[in-house]
């Protein structure tokens, strides 16, 4: 679904929805479009708000102009320069927007809920239209994140007259994840996605995530199957943690001190989790944005299957 504000007016419309190799590919498909995006002509005359909008016009080679939170996304994405020659707007949630009218935008992206309370201002600048993603799609939640993601790409592709390149995009990422899961076909079990937050509190991921999306998409089972908040994650104390038998695929946040995971893990009531014990975990460091595009996926994915795969395979003699 998009919702347009133009000139301070409203209308609406919905568009239904279509319904491990070298890593030298993934990096020839990451490179491919960054190049793409580093041709000063294809510059989008756009600004957004939202990271998964942002990087997927990158990644078909229409960088935004503007792009609010540049720097935060820089962070997570652990690479400065992510967005090349996008002008960074500060705050998502308090923007520069002299800055912004400075060299109006033709079209405005955000992702409600986030930043609908700047709709009034940002609308006498230049056209708003609203990309709903994940849980904030539809109220019952009865849809496919794959496909909402797909479709955000298809609607961008649109949007900036290069319909041919988000296809593309699609075709070759979709190409990837099933060499992707076709590497794990001997992994046989459930996974559990988990950031320690500190000593007693952890947060579980699922479905309304990057996290939850890729793994669907790879076949595998995610073992939490209890409740997830409006942005597909939990915080959870560590008791229901120690029923559960799974493999833990520990997440490393940018903002977590260096090997903060680890450390975790060795002190306090951590170390005595079952499957810590035995050793049946790994942990990735995240340079992703959790509630991000087929780009993000695409890093989730890849170094997700590269660590089961090592994790999995037998010990040099």
């Amino acid at each position: 679904m998009i919702v347009e504000y133009q000139n301070d007016t409203f209308c609406h419309y919905v568009r239904h929805k279509t319904t491990l190799l070298p890593v030298t590919l993934l990096i020839g498909l990451l490179i491919s479009h960054a190049s793409m995006a580093g041709n000063e002509n294809s510059e989008a005359p756009i600004a957004t708000f939202d990271f998964a909008i942002a990087e997927t016009l990158n990644a078909i080679g229409h960088p935004p102009r503007f792009l609010a939170g540049l720097k935060g996304y820089e962070t997570y994405s652990r690479q400065e320069g992510i967005i090349p020659m996008a002008t960074n707007l500060g705050s998502r949630f308090l923007p520069n927007y002299e800055l912004l009218a400075s060299r109006p935008p033709q079209h405005i992206l955000i992702s409600p809920p986030a930043h609908t309370n700047l709709l009034p201002r940002l609308s006498k600048i230049a056209d708003v239209r609203e990309y709903p993603i994940y849980k904030h799609t539809d109220s019952d939640g009865d849809h496919n994140d794959w496909e909402t993601i797909e479709e955000l790409t298809r609607q961008l592709g649109s949007l900036v007259n290069d319909a041919a390149a988000s296809e593309q995009y699609i075709e070759q990422t979709n190409r990837y994840f099933d060499d992707l899961k076709s590497q794990l076909s001997s992994f046989d079990g459930p996974v559990l996605m988990v950031r320690l937050v500190d000593e007693r509190h952890a947060r579980v991921y699922g479905k309304g995530s990057v996290e939850g999306m890729a793994l669907n998409r790879l076949g595998l089972q995610n073992a939490w199957q209890g409740n997830l908040g409006q942005w597909g994650m939990a915080t959870v104390s560590a008791t229901p943690l120690f029923s559960i038998n799974a493999k833990m695929i520990f997440l490393e946040s940018p903002y977590d001190p260096p090997g903060g995971q680890s450390q975790l893990l060795s002190d306090g009531q951590w170390r005595h989790l079952p499957t810590v014990k035995e050793g049946n975990y790994i942990i990735i460091s995240t340079n992703y944005w959790s509630w991000g595009g087929l780009p993000a996926a695409l890093h989730f994915a890849d170094s997700l299957v590269s660590r089961l795969l090592e994790s999995a395979a037998p010990p040099l003699r």
